[in-house]
């Protein structure tokens, strides 16, 4: 039996898509990390200030992210892999209507990440915070390529 040829066009398209399927894979985990990160900024935030995260956000390589503690607002510096605390200072007094909607979130900041990471964008988190309006509170999460995914505070659906 003699052996079968493939021609060079084939082999030219299938050496592509494997390329571009490894590279897809890496920016996604790249993504996943991040993902991994920011929640652990937020949880390492939350222990360091002994309150709730309402804001994250990137800034020189590091996670700020905004603590309430109590009746005030704690702004955590946290390193970029989320596991230690580079500064910590009290903001002032957080806003009664931001400390009401967030103590009727019923999905944490971390969730809003998890569940807005998991919508298979493949962006990575570049900032996230709670929003409000005269009825709903919800999360507004965005992440790398211009994508907004709005959490609810209440239920976790994304809308």
């Amino acid at each position: 039996m003699a052996p079968s040829r493939i021609p060079a066009a084939a082999l030219l398209v299938a050496a592509v898509a494997l390329m571009a399927t490894a590279c897809g894979s890496d920016t996604s985990g790249s993504a996943a990390a991040n993902d991994r990160e920011a929640v652990r900024a937020i949880t390492t935030a939350e222990s360091t200030a002994g309150g709730r995260a309402f804001q994250l956000e990137t800034d020189d390589g590091a996670w700020e992210v905004h603590v309430a503690s109590g009746d005030r607002e704690v702004e955590v510096r946290v390193s970029a892999d989320g596991g230690s605390v580079r500064s910590s200072s009290d903001s002032g007094a957080l806003d009664a209507e931001d400390r009401a909607a967030l103590d009727a979130a019923s999905t944490t900041l971390a969730d809003a990440v998890r569940i807005a990471a998991a919508q298979g964008t493949g962006g990575a988190v570049e900032d996230a915070e709670l929003e409000r309006d005269d009825t709903t509170a919800r999360w507004s999460v965005d992440l790398a390529g211009g994508v907004t995914v709005r959490v609810s505070a209440a239920d976790g659906s994304v809308g």
